[in-house]
Formats: structure tokens, sequence, C-alpha cells
């Protein structure tokens, strides 16, 4: 009885710290690595990249069009400060008007 406390006590310790440990849902390593400069944004640069890369995947050139980064900026810009965060970025997601994921699992553009 005591050696089966131990182990269930001994999980309840253990899961949490697993879970800490698993890689940032919703596009965190996605949106660190489109994060060139690191400012913790997604300038214009960096989101034509990202659109650039999107469109190459898909085969679909017309979504690097300067016409559909600026909507994607205006959309997920909600601050106004011409560049994307994280937290926008997501909100983005939620509400639908984000690119779909174009792979890795990680649900950003």
């Amino acid at each position: 009885m005591k050696r089966a406390i131990l182990i269930v006590a001994s999980l309840g310790l253990v899961l949490p710290a697993l879970a800490a440990a698993q890689p940032p849902q919703g596009g965190g390593r996605m949106f660190e690595r489109m994060d060139a400069n690191g400012d913790g944004k997604l300038d214009k640069a960096e989101i034509t990249r990202m659109m650039e890369m999107r469109a190459e995947r898909r085969g679909d050139a017309s979504l690097k069009s300067p016409e559909k980064i600026d909507a994607f900026i205006k959309r997920a810009d909600a601050n106004g400060d011409g560049a994307v965060d994280k937290a926008e970025m997501q909100a983005t997601r939620k509400k639908g008007a984000a690119p779909p994921s174009g792979g890795e699992g990680e649900g950003e553009p």
C-alpha cells in the first residue's frame, strides 16, 4: 500500500514537470523561427518571408502577393504598430483569419 502511494505521489510531481517541458503550442516554435531579429514581433519583412514559404509549400505564388501580405498584417495587427506579436497571431488564428497551417503541426502560416 505504501508503495502504491509513493508511486502515485511521484507521478503527481513528475507529470506537471513533463507537461511544462512540452514544446509551445499554437506555433510557438514557428513564430520564433520566423522572428529573425528576435524582437518578439513579426515585421513586414518577416511576414513576407513567412508568406513566401507558405506559397512555396502550397505551390500558389498568389499567396505571397503584396496585397495578401498587407491584408494579413491589417487583420492580425490589433494594436496598429505595423508588426504582429505572438498574442496577435494566436488571436488571429482563433478568429480563423490567419492562413491555415502548412505543416509541422504547429498551426502557423
